[in-house]
């Protein structure tokens, strides 16, 4: 099953900035398994390696650089997952007032038809009673 078939529905604007599109790519990289696990990959052999050398660490417990490393991560995602967390919000509510108004539609039409089958039930009570006189 397609996950962006919102992006073909005509009441959603297809034209994305590069932000925008952007962050649905950090958003599907980072909140993937392969990034999961690659990531936790590099800080086992980041960890190992500091071991491994001791004293000519170049980051040596309790790994500041690799700290350093780990909340840059976290603030760019942090950022990404905002702004494509947004931008489905947009497309959310889009959507939501698409359908609001499409029913709105569908209600005045039903309404139309109720009174029109109101209108034939009256004309045939008529004519069943001008038919039995």
């Amino acid at each position: 099953m397609r996950r962006d078939l919102w992006r073909h529905h005509p009441h959603v604007a297809n034209d994305l900035t590069l932000g925008e599109r952007a962050a649905d790519r950090l958003k599907a990289g980072f909140g993937s398994w392969p990034f999961m696990f690659a990531l936790n990959a590099v800080i086992a052999v980041w960890i190992a390696v500091n071991v491994l050398l001791g004293r000519d660490a170049f980051d040596p417990f309790p790994y500041i650089l690799l700290n350093l490393g780990l909340s840059w991560l976290a603030a760019q995602q942090g950022g990404a997952l905002q702004i494509a967390s947004n931008r489905g919000d947009r497309i959310a509510s889009e959507l939501a007032l698409h359908t609001h108004d499409n029913t709105q539609s569908l209600m005045e039409i039903n309404r139309l038809q109720l009174a029109i089958l109101e209108e034939m039930r009256q004309i045939r009570g008529a004519l069943e009673k001008g038919g039995t006189e």
